[in-house]
């Protein structure tokens, strides 16, 4: 065959996509008040040329678990109220900024779907404000479709 060949070659291998997930979930049978459940991920060490980062310290927990995005669900049920708070921080060195608060009500289930995560790193919080202990289930979950 010539070099360069002269007729353009095209690769006749199938590719085949593997989504991925991550997740952290939580259970308390009495979630004292004031008690959080923090779910903290970095979405982009996975998949990112480590060269484009900053440099510095992590916003919030040493070397959260890492995780392939760009989707971000929650769940949640509580027996009493209290609120979730999700927050992205855009590289090393930089602060976890809110992004949405959710007031949770007493015995509904509540959700995000497909939020889009546009940050670096991601922190979900629960915090259970209610005034007393509460039933809690709660799962944050990454996932790339």
């Amino acid at each position: 065959m010539p070099q360069p060949p002269v007729t353009p070659i095209i690769s006749r291998e199938l590719v085949r996509f593997i989504p991925f997930a991550a997740q952290r979930t939580f259970r308390s049978a009495a979630l004292a008040n004031g008690g959080t459940f923090v779910a903290e991920f970095d979405v982009s060490l996975a998949v990112t040329d480590p060269n484009q980062f900053l440099a510095g310290a992590f916003p919030g927990a040493a070397n959260p678990p890492v995780a392939v995005g760009p989707n971000l669900d929650a769940a949640w049920f509580s027996d009493q109220a209290g609120q979730v708070v999700i927050e992205y921080a855009i590289d090393l060195s930089c602060t976890y900024r809110v992004v949405n608060t959710t007031i949770v009500v007493a015995n509904a289930f509540g959700n995000y779907s497909g939020t889009r995560i546009t940050g670096r790193f991601v922190r979900v919080t629960f915090t259970n404000n209610s005034g007393v202990a509460a039933v809690v289930e709660f799962g944050v979950y990454i996932r790339s479709t």
